[in-house]
């Protein structure tokens, strides 16, 4: 475990120095939020698949079942994570609550009766032989469990606190329903503050990827905490920290421009052109785009050559009401590729898949 610590210090404190343009990261780091989210649901049974859930974010129709709104109130919440949590600050208790609430707002099977409050009944753990303890002793844990979080300990220590956190508040289970979709994002948050840079500038964070990619493997290592034997939490301590340093090595590639060209948006361009999706002239501008970061008219004549300026405009204008081009703010001539919430992000998904980053769901 120690040698897994110092190389997860090592990564912690890696400047990651990237050429991507930010709005085209932003938009990769929105993929990942909708992937972790789908991922984190799918662990407590729900059965969209990703390419259910792509298909609902093209058409604008996440909020169509129930299932879907699950995953986009997890979705909703990373992004709260982000705008409200910055690395070195304290996680309260009203901060977690507050994460429960909006898992479970508005759901109906998997939904909670008293959205952000701690429960006041016994619960039970499905597949887990582990007991919770009476609910009269949840707000004594939590209080204990978020001191655990934010005291002043040496950094070496910080990612072990990830990995023991997550298991005891599974052990606490302090809400009626939800506390696995919450568990989860309660990580993601320790990773940020513990100052895993998840900046425009920084990197991805992919946990979910850890504890959904092999869900039996996750409930078992979970199994041999449950039993508070130092054996037992230290197996599940090197089960999150190796995963967590795996994860951070892989995605950590996407920063890089020539790969994250290379290798996932050039091939999602080419995907979608042999489909049908875009046509060649479509493909030409959104290549051009994607490999500058961004692009104008001008900027496009040496691959449409033969069109006038008036053609060029007509091609852009086409791509902006499709949803695949965008400008870089509002009235801008100057355009970014629109590789979320469109008809791309089926080809970036593709591409993910085979350069395995997604596993099969």
């Amino acid at each position: 475990m120690v040698d897994t610590l110092t190389e997860l210090e090592l990564l912690r404190h890696l400047r990651l120095e990237t050429a991507v343009y930010p709005l085209l990261f932003a938009q990769l780091k929105s993929i990942f939020h909708m992937l972790e989210s789908l991922g984190s649901a799918r662990i407590e049974g729900n059965h969209t698949t990703l390419a259910d859930y792509v298909e609902s974010k093209v058409e604008g129709a996440e909020d169509s079942t129930d299932q879907l709104k699950e995953i986009g109130n997890i979705e909703h919440a990373m992004n709260f994570i982000d705008e409200h949590l910055h690395a070195g600050e304290d996680i309260t208790e009203y901060f977690v609550r507050e994460l429960h609430a909006m898992t479970v707002n508005g759901l109906e099977r998997e939904g909670d009766k008293t959205p952000g409050a701690y429960r006041s009944h016994g619960v039970s753990i499905a597949q887990s032989t582990h007991l919770p303890p009476e609910f009269i002793h949840v707000p004594a844990y939590m209080q204990e469990l978020v001191g655990l979080m934010n005291r002043a300990d040496a950094p070496k220590y910080d990612l072990m606190k990830v990995a023991l956190a997550h298991h005891r508040f599974g052990w606490i289970h302090p809400f009626g329903n939800g506390n696995g979709r919450t568990v989860r994002l309660l990580t993601y948050s320790l990773l940020i503050k513990y100052g895993f840079n998840v900046n425009t500038s920084g990197r991805v964070l992919n946990p979910k990827a850890v504890f959904c990619n092999d869900r039996e493997r996750y409930y078992s290592m979970l199994a041999e905490a449950d039993t508070g034997a130092v054996e037992g939490l230290e197996k599940w301590c090197l089960y999150v920290l190796t995963g967590i340093s795996t994860e951070l090595k892989k995605v950590d590639k996407l920063s890089n421009l020539h790969f994250l060209n290379s290798k996932i948006l050039y091939p999602a361009l080419e995907y979608c052109k042999v489909r049908g999706i875009i046509n060649e002239t479509e493909s030409k501008i959104l290549k051009r785009t994607t490999s500058q970061g961004t692009a104008k008219a001008n900027d496009l004549k040496e691959v449409l050559l033969g069109l006038k300026s008036a053609q060029i405009t007509y091609q852009i204008g086409k791509l902006v009401d499709r949803g695949l081009l965008q400008p870089i703010e509002v009235g801008s001539r100057i355009y970014t590729a629109a590789f979320s919430k469109s008809d791309l992000m089926r080809g970036v998904i593709h591409a993910l898949r085979k350069e395995g980053f997604i596993p099969d769901f």
